[in-house]
C-alpha cells in the first residue's frame, strides 16, 4: 500500500509568503507585487505588511490567491542602537478571508510614521503591546492562535536571536530557514534553529520566503503548496497540514512510503539528506538520485531507520523524526517537513 506524504491528487501552487508592499516600507503597490509575481508563475502572494493588518481580497482571481496577513516586531529595549537590538518577527497569517482585524494589532509598535495611513479606528479598539521576553511573545502567539491565525517566526538570524531567544515558544506553525531578503544583506538564515525546535518536541514546518522590500529580494525563496483548489479555504487547509515544501530551487514531484521504502521524485538533483535527530545513523546519509525517465528518484529504507528508533529503550523515541533535504546542482535546497516515527504506526 503507498502512503503519500505529498497528497496524490491536487495541484502544485507556487506562493510567496513574506512579502512588503507600499502598505508599509515596499516598493510596489499590492496590485504591482501581484503583476510582477504572476508574471514569474507565482500564484499565491501573501500581504505581510508590517504591524497593519489589510486585506486584498479584491486581488484575487481565477488564476491568483492574496493571502491576508501582517508581520509584527517585538523589539528589545536597548541603549546601543537598532542595528544590535535583538528582536521577533513574526507573521500572522489569517484562516479565513473574511477575517478584518487582527487579535494583535498595536499602534504602539508602529516605528514609521507612512504606516499610520492605514490604521483605521477600528484597529485602534486593540492594543496587544507586548515586551522583549518569550512570555509576552508566547502570549501574543495564543492570542492570535486563538482568534484564527497561524504563524511563523521569521529570520532568527538577521534578528540576531539565539538558542534562548526562541526555545520556548510555543504555537509556531512555521519558521524560516530561508529568507531572500537576509541573504541580500548577507545574513542567512540557517537550518539550525528549525532542528532546535524539532528536537523540543515544537511541530514547525519550514519556509522559504522572499521578504520583499525592493527588487534585489525577489525570486530567490518560496513555497510550492499541494491543494485541492486555488482557493482561500483550500490553500489555508493545505498550509495547515503540512501539504507544502519550501525551495530555493529543485522541485519536488512525488513523495510516498511503500513497502517501507521511502521514495522522492524530484527534477535534476544533485543529493537528497536524510536528516534525522539521531547524531550517528548509519542509515541516514545522502542518497544520491538516478534518472528514472523525465524524474530523478532518490530512494531511502524508511523502515529500518523505524526499527532503530523502536529499538530504542528511551520511552520518547516515537517523538525522533526525519526530514530530507534536498540539494541541487548549483547549490539551491528544498526542504520537506519534519515526520514524526509516531506517524508511521503502520511500520512499527
Amino acid at each position: 500500500m503507498k502512503r503519500w506524504l505529498l497528497p496524490e491528487k491536487g495541484n502544485f501552487y507556487k506562493a510567496n509568503l513574506h512579502l512588503h508592499t507600499t502598505v508599509s516600507d515596499g516598493i510596489w503597490s499590492p496590485e504591482e507585487a501581484k503583476r510582477i509575481y504572476a508574471e514569474r508563475g507565482y500564484s499565491i502572494l501573501a500581504f505581510t505588511d508590517h504591524e497593519v493588518f489589510v486585506p486584498h481580497n479584491d486581488l484575487t482571481d481565477g488564476n491568483f490567491l492574496a493571502l491576508n496577513a501582517h508581520e509584527i516586531a517585538v523589539n528589545e529595549a536597548t541603549a546601543r542602537g537598532s542595528r544590535f537590538q535583538r528582536t521577533y518577527h513574526l507573521n500572522f497569517y489569517a484562516k479565513s478571508r473574511g477575517t478584518a482585524l487582527s487579535p494583535v494589532f498595536s499602534e504602539s509598535r508602529i516605528v514609521k510614521p507612512s504606516f499610520t495611513a492605514h490604521v483605521t479606528d477600528e484597529m485602534r479598539k486593540t492594543d496587544a503591546r507586548a515586551n522583549y521576553s518569550t512570555e509576552s511573545v508566547n502570549a501574543l502567539i495564543r492570542l492570535g492562535n486563538e482568534n484564527g491565525f497561524f504563524v511563523c517566526y521569521n529570520h532568527p538570524v538577521w534578528s540576531l536571536q539565539n538558542y534562548p531567544d526562541y526555545c520556548g515558544l510555543e504555537g509556531l506553525w512555521g519558521i524560516e530557514v530561508f529568507n531572500t531578503s537576509c541573504v541580500v544583506e548577507e545574513m542567512p538564515d540557517t537550518t539550525v534553529p528549525f532542528d532546535d525546535l524539532l528536537r523540543l518536541g515544537r511541530d514547525v514546518f519550514p519556509i522559504c520566503s522572499d521578504d520583499a522590500h525592493i527588487e534585489p529580494d525577489l525570486f530567490g525563496g518560496w513555497t510550492v503548496i499541494k491543494a485541492e483548489k486555488l482557493d482561500y479555504d483550500a490553500v489555508i487547509e493545505a498550509l495547515l497540514a503540512g501539504n507544502f515544501y519550501s525551495s530555493t530551487g529543485p522541485e519536488i514531484r512525488e513523495l510516498y512510503v511503500e513497502d517501507g521504502i521511502l521514495t522522492l521524485k524530484t527534477d535534476e538533483t544533485r543529493r537528497v539528506r536524510v536528516v534525522s535527530d539521531w547524531r550517528s545513523y548509519s542509515a541516514a546519509r545522502s542518497i544520491f538520485p538516478v534518472r528514472e525517465g523525465e524524474d530523478f528518484v532518490a530512494r531511502f529504507p524508511i523502515r529500518r531507520l523505524l526499527d532503530k528508533y523502536r529499538a530504542e529503550t528511551d520511552p520518547g523515541w516515537q517523538d525522533s523524526y526525519f526530514r530530507l533535504e534536498i540539494e541541487g546542482q548549483n547549490g539551491t535546497h528544498a526542504y520537506t517537513r519534519a515526520f514524526r516515527a509516531r506517524e508511521f504506526s503502520e511500520f512499527l
